[in-house]
């Protein structure tokens, strides 16, 4: 059993908690240990006191109680919940392992407090941001850090077309990381080709590639894209949404001040710190107005297949052919 009774795992991200319960339990040393879960919120009186009664089988059990931040004095339906943690915190049972999970938030503080007061040890898992640049710089890393794990390594190009193609949930994408590296082999190079080879047809990957293809002046070839994107079934919303944040993001890296640094230029624009040199090589082509004008080409297009009163292949049509021509208003 570790060296305290009590202890209070902190973070936003399940996963994260989930391999942080993991590595605690793994370390227990107690290896006949049952792990039960519980629900702070659904906690019924007498609930905890026999949960951490000493198992007749052997082995000291592991209780997990999920959700403490539910637990607020304010809300009546958990005060009894909230009474029963409470005490126990106050006097844990030495013949049992208790873990509270806090979500964050600024519900349950008094547990936390009274968990701190009575020595239990904490552990701190990353909390991830909840959006914008930094979230993806957050999950850049987190996919750097899972392919490394593994003895694999890929730039920061392909790590954003993994994000891209996968989305930002952290499950998603170690589970992305575990299915590469298993059929590519450890020790490799994870390149481009072998992320569009098994995530080509997810629909975000078609979406940014049509916006990367007309933002760099190949009109042609975005619409190209565009019709086998549409038959194979990718919705024109996710069009005209990647072609918008493409063109945010070019905006803000053209507006942003000469010399400063490509992080704080990610962070300004929410574009990945690689993607900021190819912006602003991008950028020299284009105008204000010039962008002004997609940007609003953009909206109209974005609202016309969302109200359904543009056919939706002629509206994304007409939009990437006036992307294309505002890239050479000046």
């Amino acid at each position: 059993m570790p060296t305290t009774p009590l202890t209070v795992i902190t973070g936003n991200e399940e996963l994260l908690v989930e391999r942080a319960l993991k590595d605690l339990v793994a370390t227990s040393g107690d290896t006949d240990s049952e792990v039960i879960i519980l629900s702070a919120r659904a906690l019924q009186s007498g609930q905890l006191a026999v949960a951490t009664s000493p198992s007749l089988f052997g082995g000291a059990p592991i209780v997990v109680v999920e959700g403490i931040e539910n637990l607020v004095q304010s809300n009546p339906d958990v005060a009894d919940a909230l009474d029963e943690v409470m005490a126990y915190v106050a006097a844990p049972s030495p013949d049992a392992m208790v873990v509270m999970v806090h979500s964050g938030g600024n519900g349950g503080k008094g547990i936390l407090n009274a968990a701190k007061k009575a020595g239990a040890a904490a552990i701190s898992t990353p909390t991830s941001p909840s959006g914008g640049g930094g979230l993806r710089a957050n999950r850049a890393a987190f996919v750097k850090a899972e392919l490394a794990s593994r003895k694999c390594h890929a730039d920061q190009r392909t790590i954003e077309l993994l994000i891209n193609a996968v989305g930002t949930k952290l499950r998603d994408l170690s589970g992305a990381c575990a299915q590469l590296v298993s059929d590519l082999g450890e020790g490799n190079q994870l390149e481009e080709e072998t992320v569009r080879r098994y995530y080509g047809g997810r629909v975000e990957v078609q979406g940014f590639d049509i916006a990367d293809q007309v933002l760099a002046g190949r009109t042609a070839e975005a619409l190209g894209l565009l019709r086998h994107a549409r038959e194979a079934g990718v919705p024109a919303v996710l069009v005209t949404a990647a072609c918008g944040r493409s063109l945010r993001q070019l905006a803000l890296v053209a507006t942003a001040p000469r010399g400063a640094p490509a992080d704080s230029v990610a962070a300004l624009s929410g574009a990945p710190a690689w993607k900021v040199k190819d912006l602003r090589a991008l950028a020299r082509d284009w105008s204000e107005p010039g962008l002004a004008s997609a940007i609003k080409s953009v909206a109209v297009a974005d609202t016309d297949v969302k109200t359904g009163s543009v056919d939706p292949e002629f509206a994304l049509e007409r939009m990437l052919i006036a992307v294309g021509r505002a890239r050479r208003q000046h």
